[in-house]
């Protein structure tokens, strides 16, 4: 009898060993993890929500005419190799956009650009980089003209270095740009203007210089400063209410 008690009380001692250590790995396969950034706009009449796979991030949706900015960091159990990222149009309740995210490669930071218009995702698909030179591309959202738009930076003393010229609305447009002299310095405050083609102080937006003239930080923006070379950077650019929006496509340089 002695005998078969000890016997039961290994066995007890072994389950609950065995449970523990179930137990110790179930926790270690919650530990992985990935940021998931997504930038863009959202504009029209749309309410849009973010999800993966069936976690719905209904805290962070983004209203109409409105920046698109999520970032969350996606814990997930180490044996699963991939997810789904969705966004919904909560209004239509159609699915705009979908990104299968592979959880098991080296990359630990994400980031998708995203743009919809009335309803519509923008094609974004920027040129491959040329070691030579700077790629810079613009997207303008303004239905309300056609006209063509010259685009270039100002510095505080008047100075401007242009980026494009006779931009059509509605369409993408990329330039060569290296930074000139008077635009280096990224300490220095600079101005991106938007002014009818032809003309320094013809305002494209509504002829309004709020809503043409944009005051940006490095951080913010990223345009090419010093001796850059080889980069590629996207925006979409669309007058507000009350401002004027420059919104980057790109995953921001560490």
């Amino acid at each position: 009898m002695k005998h078969i008690i000890s016997n039961i009380s290994k066995l007890g001692v072994f389950i609950t060993l065995l449970t523990g250590l179930l137990a110790c790995n179930k926790e270690k396969e919650l530990t992985k993890a990935i940021s998931i950034q997504i930038g863009g706009y959202n504009s029209g009449d749309a309410e849009l929500e973010m999800s993966i796979d069936t976690l719905v991030y209904r805290n962070k949706k983004t209203q109409p005419n409105m920046p698109v900015d999520f970032a969350n960091v996606y814990t997930y159990s180490s044996g699963k190799g991939q997810a789904t990222l969705r966004i919904k149009d909560l209004k239509s309740g159609r699915e705009v956009f979908q990104q299968q995210l592979n959880l098991g490669g080296s990359e630990l930071e994400l980031f998708f650009p995203f743009v919809l218009i009335n309803g519509k995702a923008l094609e974004i698909k920027p040129p491959a980089a040329d070691p030579t030179t700077n790629k810079i591309g613009f997207y303008i959202h303004y239905p309300a003209s056609n006209d063509a738009i010259d685009i270039f930076l100002q510095n505080n003393a008047g100075e401007n270095a242009y980026i494009a010229k006779n931009v059509q609305p509605s369409g993408w447009v990329y330039s060569n740009y290296l930074p000139s002299e008077g635009f280096t310095d990224a300490s220095k405050n600079y101005f991106l203007c938007f002014t009818k083609a032809g003309t320094t102080d013809s305002w494209a937006f509504e002829d309004s210089e709020g809503k043409s003239k944009y005051s940006y930080s490095r951080v913010g923006t990223a345009l090419p400063m010093k001796e850059d070379k080889g980069l590629v950077r996207t925006y979409f650019v669309t007058p507000a209410a009350a401002d004027l929006r420059v919104e980057r496509l790109f995953k921001l340089p560490k």
